[in-house]
């Protein structure tokens, strides 16, 4: 019964991609909502070559030690915080590395991230589980109109195909802008960009400041384009420079997935991408009204929507949301009859409200697949399958259970199928 809760608590309380799922999630203040004060010694916007050497004399580094493998530079430990940064020019491979900004409680101790990328640096490549892309890949970067620079497919991908493997090229600790100076928080930001061996392509990133000329582009590249992503348990912002080319929408064709093991992010067909097709990704929870997307992405990223399902016709967008909604809801509901199930002494109790539990869950599956918000409905077959067989109707449930697997199953092979 542990389990069947919590496979209930994942799937309904969040019927969407978690925070890994997408771009920049909410989670707290960090760069971009609360940026770091204008250094005196910046002028401008940052380009590759405009920082002024002056600027790192004015931020104290007294931990700089001689780099160890797999690092090729020196840490820049800037201020008095435990925050350094550490950058390996190879990590992946030849010219493929990562800057990471994060700290331990004392200067002695490693971060998760840090020890992460020491674990990938000493794996034997054959035991990494990096998904292979393509090659060529079935995409191109083109000029959008109305939205800058996007990915557009250049041949037909196929639903549950991985067809991008992204690596972390910048990764910072959610916390470390509010817990140093400002002119410490940028000069380590300047640091990681410019010691990465990929700085040029970082800085071509897309920016969403109101403020270009007084924001630096390091600062405002993280806020728009970064994931929050957990590693070790703890929160970063994480850059992935050719994810960060995926333009939103609000039912996306692709969507994406982390690996901590490994620092790699798949992108993963949704459904079938036909060629001349954009390529896109959410940058916000599925979860949310139109109302709600329409303010979380002009508040973070500074622009309306304009997605096929943002204007499409009014009566088919409130549908969608009333749908949205009520899986939110369902989910809840759900949850909280398995738990007074789960919990109570009397059986009778416990089966009638495992029975309504089992009912709310089909109606949560029902409304899901109307308003396709996954690209396989195999994981909730199942969890349906598991209430219901535990509700009193092993036979039913046993049924449910096979429709997972044979939706999952389906779904996987179709992603292979094409070798694109």
């Amino acid at each position: 019964m542990a389990s069947l809760l919590w496979t209930l608590a994942t799937l309904g309380a969040a019927l969407v991609p978690p925070a890994n799922a997408g771009r920049p999630q909410d989670s707290g203040e960090y760069i971009g909502q609360k940026p770091l004060l204008q250094m005196d010694c910046l002028p401008g916007p940052l380009t590759h070559d405009a920082y002024l050497p002056s600027c790192l004399s004015m931020t104290s580094n007294a931990n700089r030690t001689t780099p160890s493998s797999p690092w090729t530079h020196a840490p820049y430990c800037a201020g008095a915080s435990h925050y350094c940064v550490h950058t390996s020019n190879d990590l992946y491979g030849p010219d493929r590395g990562v800057s990471i900004i994060d700290g331990g409680t004392s200067k002695d101790e490693k971060s998760p991230a840090v020890l992460a990328a020491e674990r990938i640096a000493a794996a034997d490549a054959a035991t990494l589980t990096v998904r292979k892309e393509p090659a060529p890949p079935p995409w191109e970067v083109r000029n959008i109109p109305g939205k800058g620079k996007g990915m557009v497919a250049t041949r037909k991908i196929l639903r549950g195909q991985v067809f991008m493997v992204d690596r972390a090229a910048v990764v910072a600790d959610m916390n470390f802008p509010q817990r140093m100076e400002s002119a410490d928080g940028r000069a380590m930001l300047h640091e990681a960009f410019h010691r990465h061996p990929a700085a040029e392509q970082l800085l071509t990133l897309a920016r969403s400041s109101l403020d270009p000329e007084n924001v630096p582009a390091p600062e405002d590249i993280m806020r728009t384009n970064s994931f929050t992503l957990e590693i070790g348990g703890k929160s970063y912002m994480i850059l992935f420079p050719r994810i960060a080319r995926i333009n939103h929408a609000c039912r996306p064709s692709a969507l994406t997935r982390f690996n901590e093991t490994d620092f790699s992010n798949t992108v993963t067909a949704f459904h079938d991408i036909l060629p001349g097709e954009e390529i896109s990704i959410s940058y916000s929870s599925f979860g949310l009204t139109s109302e709600q997307r329409q303010k979380t992405l002009l508040s973070k990223w500074g622009f309306d929507c304009t997605c096929s399902l943002c204007t499409s016709p009014p009566a088919e967008l409130t549908a969608s949301d009333a749908r949205r909604t009520k899986i939110q809801q369902l989910g809840g509901k759900a949850i909280k009859l398995v738990e007074q199930g789960t919990s109570s002494n009397d059986k009778e109790v416990a089966k009638k409200k495992l029975r309504r539990a089992a009912e709310v869950y089909a109606e949560l599956v029902e409304t899901v697949e109307e308003e396709a918000l996954v690209p396989h409905m195999g994981d909730h077959y199942e969890a349906l399958g598991r209430l219901v067989a535990v509700a009193g109707d092993l036979e039913k449930g046993k049924e449910w259970l096979r429709r997972g697997k044979q939706e999952r199953e389906e779904y996987e092979k179709a992603g292979k199928e094409d070798e694109l």
